[in-house]
Parts: C-alpha cells; structure tokens; sequence
C-alpha cells in the first residue's frame, strides 16, 4: 500500500493530456513514448476511502505507543467483461466528469505508487489502470506499468553519448557492491556516463550482466527495483538507468568498460 503523503499542491498535468491526445490521433512510436515519459513523470487524482486507524509505534526511549494513521482504499471500476481498474485522473475536471454518488474522497498518487499497489498481491487480481476515464480513456495493463518501471523509454532518433566516469562515485559503488552481495543474479557490474540530448543534466547507467531468459520479466523488475533502491540514497541527485548486458543499448554501452563487480 503507497504511503499517503499530504500535499496541497494542485495536481495538473497538461502535457500528459497533450500527450494522450496526439497519442489517439496517431499512434505510433514517438506518441507512445513521449506519454510513457510523462506518466512516469505525473502525479494523478484517484478517488478513495480514507480512514484514520490506530497503529503501535515504537519510540527510540524503547516505549510503545498508539498513533492514529491514514489507511486508504481506492476505488475500482469494473468494464464490462468484470475485469478491474484503477482510474486515475490527470487533474480535478477530469475527476468531476464522474458521476461520484457517494462523494468518495480522493488520494494523489505517483507513477511509484502505482506499480507498488498493483504488485501488492495482497490487493488482489487488478487488471491495470484506466486514465481519463470519461475523456481519454487510456488502459494501460499492469504488466506493461511494471516494465515502464524498469526501463527507458528513448524516443527514436535521440543522440545518446556514452562515456566513463572522470570520478568514481564511491558512495554509490560501495551500496551497490552491497547490494550484489544477496543478489546472486548479478554476475558483472557496468558503471557510465549516459547524456541525452532531450535531457539537461547526464546520469548514471548501470549495465547488469544477468541471465534474462532465467530470471523473466517480473524477475528482472524485481532485480532492478531493489537494486534501484538500495542506490537511491547515494546518488546525489542523479538519475539512474539500469539496463542488461544482453540488449543491444546495454551491449552498446560496455565498448571499452571494465566491471567495478564481478560476483
């Protein structure tokens, strides 16, 4: 379940819907993955059943005490084959073009938060998402929220530059390191320098020497996922991909790169 964070910053996202709408007009590769970029990117109203409960916390002095929580429960909708959705809604007019009857209360969600609530098996059988559902009406199946997740979507015909690292992170090497060290998976490690023309500031590329066929796809993006967190506090602000060895992008990259990790 995503931590409810409290926030009054007004959630729009004009883009996305620009996006959407390019993408129904035409749809092809550009389209898609420039609405791929910014969902990931957005923040979205979802309409929901918020309760205060109360949850022992424990206190540094070793004392326990009872504190009243948030627990949230979205609402679903269902098509007509009875498969369920969550619906998002890019910003509060999209949201009121629903007919909402019992004036459900509503949560802001991430892209993060998605792919975490829909991995939740504890949630049950959830057939993906549905944004705009009185507008756009874009569905998008969970398995492909769970691969946006662990990918990059580039748009065709950007200029990438792939380079080595003038400084060693040793933050960053070290957690990594760390983190290969429960994670049998990662035979050899790949750190560069990847710059992006449709991007200001560079990032990090992690290249992974793993088996892909093995591990499948909801393997590899739990791989990935917990590599990506365990990263996270060391990055300083910079982004980071993660890529196999094995695709063409990751194969690409490794042109004259030693391994900083070798299992």
């Amino acid at each position: 379940m995503p931590e409810i964070k409290r926030s009054n910053a007004p959630i729009l996202n004009p883009e996305l819907v620009q996006a959407m709408d390019a993408m129904k007009q035409e749809r092809n590769q550009r389209t898609e993955v420039a609405f791929v970029n910014l969902m990931k990117g957005a923040r979205f109203l979802c309409p929901a059943n918020i309760n205060t409960v109360q949850k022992a916390v424990a206190n540094p002095d070793g004392t326990v005490e009872l504190k009243d929580q948030p627990q949230i429960q979205f609402i679903l909708f269902n098509n007509n084959e009875g498969k369920r959705y969550l619906p998002l809604f890019t910003d509060a007019a999209e949201l009121q073009k629903w007919n909402d009857e019992k004036n459900h209360q509503r949560a802001a969600l991430t892209f993060r938060d998605l792919v975490q609530f829909l991995s939740d098996q504890k949630n049950g059988s959830i057939e993906g998402v549905v944004i705009n559902p009185y507008g756009q009406n874009i569905m998008v199946p969970t398995e492909s929220l769970r691969r946006m997740a662990t990918t990059e979507a580039i748009t065709p015909g950007t200029k990438i530059q792939i380079g080595t690292l003038k400084e060693e992170p040793t933050e960053l090497l070290d957690a990594l390191r760390e983190s290969f060290a429960d994670k049998p998976d990662v035979k050899n490690a790949f750190l560069r320098i990847m710059k992006r023309e449709d991007k200001q500031n560079p990032n990090f590329l992690l290249v992974l020497d793993v088996d892909v066929p093995s591990l499948g796809e909801e393997g590899l993006r739990k791989l990935f996922d917990g590599i990506a967190e365990d990263a996270k506090p060391h990055l300083r602000g910079v982004e980071l991909a993660i890529v196999p060895a094995s695709n063409n992008f990751g194969a690409a990259a490794l042109k004259d790169a030693e391994p900083f990790y070798t299992a």
